[in-house]
């Protein structure tokens, strides 16, 4: 019977800091806006994304959440690269981005409004 290597924990975790400074730097995310989103100081952000710091579970949640992809995509075990789904969703979060809150508001409106105005079209 031969012996499963299992990967070393630091080689893991910078694997999976490189895949996190991937998400956030496609979604054009800084690292002061994920450390404010996970209530933890930006050099924490920064030693995350060089394996330096383990990601806790509930932060990586928070993490796959923000960035729209799911935790799996984090360690590997889905092969989606960032962009290859969802391309119009993220470019419209980049646009976002440097908005005010009402103008973000105003967008989700209006988007509200488009869906809406598509679910009650005879035309579908």
């Amino acid at each position: 019977m031969t012996e499963k290597t299992m990967p070393e924990v630091g080689t893991e975790q910078a694997a999976i800091g490189e895949r996190l400074k991937e998400a956030r730097t496609y979604l054009g995310l800084t690292q002061e806006l994920v450390a404010e989103e996970l209530s933890i100081p930006r050099p924490a952000v920064s030693q995350i994304e060089r394996g330096g710091r383990r990601v806790s579970g509930i932060e990586l949640k928070k993490l796959a959440t923000l960035y729209g992809r799911p935790v799996g995509w984090f360690f590997g075990d889905i092969e989606e690269t960032v962009g290859d789904t969802g391309e119009q969703t993220d470019a419209l979060f980049r646009a976002m981005n440097d908005l005010d809150e009402s103008d973000v508001e105003e967008v989700v409106r209006f988007a509200e409004f488009l869906r809406s105005r598509a679910e009650t079209s005879p035309w579908q």
